[in-house]
């Protein structure tokens, strides 16, 4: 077990493996093991920040004027506690105590941080970044941090671009797929791991051409910082970005939130379908409302543009023509009273100018005839003021007291509803569906598994960033109890024990503009972790800087099906089809490679995803079972080895 000694303010632990210093004047700390260099933390005044008065002012943990190490042992750690007082924002004293504790996993033999609130009685901690990031020196090849943003990405300390951070950098949004990141540099690396995500996140700062910062970063739970916070770090060798990846995947394990798709589909047979599937996205109207950020008031003909089920089922019939597959999910948008991204979370009755009940049944019939599943895309937190059901009280209430609105989206003026009340809205919505025989075979529940966790303050119902998800969790729940399998928009790893598949998990950008180059150098650490518990699909078509080729790429060496958009309908009787351009036709060819890969790989394992230079635009990616696929950027090429019906020489990217 580790062992704990003080000299003056220095506390050293130690294990066989591991040492971990603590100045407990700085609360600056090292960790370093056997054989390997030493990681220090940044310099920084900013470990704290208090809100007085409408204004936030940070603060250094080492400014504190009373600082009390003890030792610290309980179970399986040994280490040091540190309790911080009297510390100043201005020319104002503040009444608040924080402990921190640094310790050695005896068991596992990683360094722990926790940091306690110990007392803040007028709730003026507004934010925490402690740990302080570890500083990663050196540049060129092997020298980069690793951020599970979307799909993942490996950053060099010296990346020339500016990349925007995204949604404060709480946990389970598109900046932080998974609650972790790490760095590494020639002959060592480290991992941390947040062990308490819910409020969770990382302080992140990337100025072009470096230098990096990469730390924890906690945020209050309904005002204040109400429980204690912990990080866990493994440090490695001479490692890859492999290495943190299987150490968080069996982080994962154990905490229940490896569910793979093979025991999903145990529970709801329907899961057995994805693999090897194909999306294709149909719609039948998008409506924008005039105060819709969207709405084009020069051009009235762009805001109603509607296409019947029956045409849809035209659409259906000539998508098998050119695109035949015994395994499909027919993804419908818009099929609600007012269309797509309207009147949430009163859908019901389908579009009548569609074709109401009868033809939207009928739709999902023709679909369900082809062995495919019919999907339906909902909604469950934008709340439209003008829904038949809207009820400001069921709304999310803001810290301030407010309630959070605005109009961007199709249905233009809205709200968000607390999803404490989410679950009642699903069970009406679907009851419905399936008490009129529709056989509705998987659904959408858009947003749940992206957008941040949320808080609410009204009293019938407040919620802390946890209950959002729970309430969230809880809703997924009742859906798959219907035998329904289930989607939902971006895959973050909170959700992965309750979704089946996503709508899909694109690779890191550095921003949402229209010509985003990639954060960093693309890696997959979310298939490489969840690969065989959730399926990703992939769309095939240009997307900020990656081209086509290189989207059909990523999607290969990621392990995901393909998004394809359903064809225009089929003519009622005749020839009258439309005729598939050159280009259209190479999207197919494209898709149904992916389909065909994922047929014999979608429930496997990624063992490793190797870059085989430092650009990283050749590759390889490594399924269980022996399969690979190696994959030439640069040259437009690939290779699939080890599966029926590829013969393992490279191939063209089909154009």
């Amino acid at each position: 077990m580790p062992s704990t000694t003080a000299n003056g303010a220095i506390w050293q632990i130690t294990s066989n493996n591991i040492t971990v210093n603590v100045d407990t004047v700085t609360m600056a700390l090292t960790m370093q093991r056997s054989g390997g260099s030493p990681w220090g933390m940044v310099e920084t005044s900013h470990d704290l920040t208090f809100a007085l008065n409408g204004h936030e002012t940070p603060v250094a943990l080492a400014s504190a004027d009373e600082k009390q190490a003890t030792l610290y042992e309980a179970g399986e750690l040994s280490g040091v506690r540190v309790v911080l007082r009297g510390f100043r924002a201005g020319n104002r004293s503040m009444d608040v105590s924080l402990a921190i504790i640094v310790a050695i996993d005896g068991v596992s033999d990683e360094p722990v941080v926790r940091v306690i609130p110990v007392h803040d009685p007028q709730r003026v901690v507004r934010e925490v970044r402690y740990p302080r990031p570890f500083v990663l020196e050196g540049r060129g090849p092997g020298v980069h941090h690793v951020l599970p943003s979307m799909q993942g990405a490996l950053l060099p300390t010296d990346w020339p671009g500016k990349i925007d951070w995204w949604w404060i950098g709480l946990n389970w949004t598109r900046a932080i797929y998974m609650p972790w990141w790490g760095a590494i540099r020639p002959g060592d690396a480290y991992m941390g791991i947040l062990e308490t995500p819910f409020d969770g996140g990382l302080h992140f700062c990337h100025p072009p051409g470096g230098p990096t910062e990469v730390g924890p970063k906690w945020h209050p739970s309904m005002g204040s910082l109400s429980y204690p916070r912990q990080v866990r770090y493994h440090l490695f060798g001479s490692v890859d970005h492999n290495a943190l990846v299987a150490r968080y995947r069996e982080y994962a394990r154990t905490i229940g939130r490896l569910k793979t798709l093979e025991t999903k589909a145990t529970e709801v047979p329907g899961v057995k379908l994805l693999q090897g599937t194909t999306v294709a996205t149909g719609y039948t109207l998008y409506h924008i409302q005039p105060d819709s950020h969207y709405y084009h008031p020069d051009d009235p003909g762009k805001n109603h543009n509607l296409r019947t089920f029956e045409q849809s089922i035209r659409g259906v019939e000539r998508l098998r023509e050119i695109y035949p597959t015994d395994r499909l999910v027919y993804h419908l948008d818009g099929w609600g009273t007012r269309g797509y991204d309207n009147l949430h979370p009163d859908y019901l009755p389908p579009c009548e100018e569609a074709g109401g009940w009868d033809g939207f049944k009928k739709l999902a019939e023709a679909v369900d005839r082809l062995g495919w599943l019919f999907t339906t895309h909902d909604n469950y937190i934008d709340y439209y003021l003008d829904a038949p059901t809207y009820r400001e009280y069921l709304a999310r209430v803001a810290e301030d007291g407010t309630v959070p609105g605005k109009a961007w989206w199709y249905g233009g003026a809205q709200t968000f509803l607390c999803e404490k009340n989410a679950l009642g809205f699903v069970r009406r919505n679907f009851e419905e569906i399936l008490r009129r025989q529709v056989p509705l075979r998987a659904t959408y529940l858009d947003v749940f598994s992206i957008i941040e966790m949320l808080e609410c303050y009204h009293p019938d119902h407040p919620m802390r960033r946890e209950q959002s998800l729970q309430a969230r969790a809880e809703c997924f729940e009742w859906v798959r109890s219907r035998g329904i399998v289930l989607s939902s928009e971006e895959p973050t790893d909170w959700s992965v024990p309750y979704i089946d598949f996503c709508y899909w998990a694109p690779v890191a950008m550095a921003d949402e503009s229209p010509d985003s180059p990639t954060f960093g150098i693309p890696v997959p650490l979310f298939n490489q972790t969840y690969h065989d518990c959730v399926v990703t699909p992939a769309p095939l078509g240009k997307s900020g800087a990656i081209s086509e080729k290189d989207a059909f790429l990523y999607a290969l060496l990621y392990g995901c099906p393909p998004i394809v958009a359903a064809p225009e309908p089929k003519a009622k009787s005749g020839p009258g089809a439309p005729v598939e351009s050159a280009a259209r036709s190479a999207h197919f060819h494209r898709a149904k490679i992916l389909a065909d890969v994922h047929r014999q790989t979608g429930f496997a394992p990624i063992e490793a995803h190797d870059l085989l230079n430092t650009e990283g635009t050749a590759r390889v990616t490594r399924f269980a079972g022996g399969a690979s696929i190696e994959g030439d950027f640069a040259a437009g090429k690939y290779r699939i080895v080890g599966l029926k019906g590829f013969d393992d020489t490279w191939q063209v990217v089909p154009a």
